[in-house]
This record gives structure tokens, sequence and C-alpha cells, in this order.
């Protein structure tokens, strides 16, 4: 499946490119996102991603209303949006904030 990414800060971490200021995020919640992209890069299709269970892949409701979320570890939630390539038909899932989920 195709990434892309609307959150310029997340790009780096997975890139690993060195980040300016603070780190918003652990080194151990920074390789759970990054083990989370790889496995949404390796699926075929939405589908193939609603049978990994521990992604927790789901739509949202209330104000992101459109957006889907994955499952990074027990406290933190990968929030997506979902374009169609018309040219190829496949789902690129475009990566937009990682979330504390109990904030």
């Amino acid at each position: 499946m195709i990434i892309e990414f609307n959150n310029a800060y997340l790009q780096r971490i997975f890139e690993g490119k060195q980040v300016t200021g603070k780190p918003k995020y652990s080194q151990d919640v920074t390789l759970k996102y990054k083990k989370t992209v790889l496995m949404l890069q390796n699926a075929d299709s939405i589908k193939e991603l609603k049978k990994f269970r521990g992604l927790n892949f789901e739509a949202l409701k209330g104000d992101f209303k459109g957006y889907y979320s994955v499952r990074v570890d027990l406290q933190y939630r990968l929030i997506l949006s979902i374009e169609k390539n018309a040219v190829v038909v496949t789902d690129v899932l475009i990566i937009e904030d990682l979330t504390n989920h109990y904030q």
C-alpha cells in the first residue's frame, strides 16, 4: 500500500532523519510507530488491514469523522485518511497524526 504523510514531523521520524528540539515521543513509542507504518506499507489493501486484530483498524466518529485509526500500542493511535488512486486501483493511506488515545 502507498503511504503518504500530512505530518512532516512523523515523516522525519519514520525516515530516520534528525528532528530538532525535544522529542514528542519516547524512543519506545517511536519504534512501535515505525513498525506499525511498515505493517501498513506491506498490506495489499484495507481489507487486509482489518484482518490484523492487533492493529484494531477502525473508522472514527465525531470530530474525526472520515478518518481512521490503528493501534500503535495500548496508549497511542495513528490517525489515517484514505485516498483512492485513480490511475492504479490502490488505496493510499495518509498519515495525519500520532495521538495519545487517553488524553
